[in-house]
């Protein structure tokens, strides 16, 4: 499984931000039901984190909320990865077509 775009040989030549617009693309060229079971998973991942936020009140939530910021595409990055490993090819074929 990769943590992260740079372990990902075939988006090695391309920037960050350009790896960020392939991976979208190859989330919109999954099966509803593949996009559907991808924003479960995430959901089952985040539910926890969120809802321990409700025991903060007041100041004492802006670092847990900070820390949410932070760790949102830390832990969903991995999921996107490994749901659309399968369709990067042409993620990246009609990325080069758009440009």
């Amino acid at each position: 499984m990769h943590f992260n775009l740079r372990n990902i040989e075939q988006l090695k030549p391309f920037k960050l931000r350009e790896k960020q617009q392939i991976i979208a693309i190859a989330i919109s060229q999954l099966e509803a039901t593949e996009r559907v079971l991808l924003s479960c998973c995430k959901l089952a991942i985040l539910m926890p984190f969120f809802i321990s936020l409700a025991y903060f009140e007041g100041w004492y939530l802006l670092p847990p909320l900070l820390l949410a910021g932070v760790l949102y595409p830390l832990l969903t990055t991995p999921l996107e990865i490994a749901f659309t490993k399968s369709k990067l090819d042409a993620a990246i074929n009609e990325f080069k077509k758009q440009k």
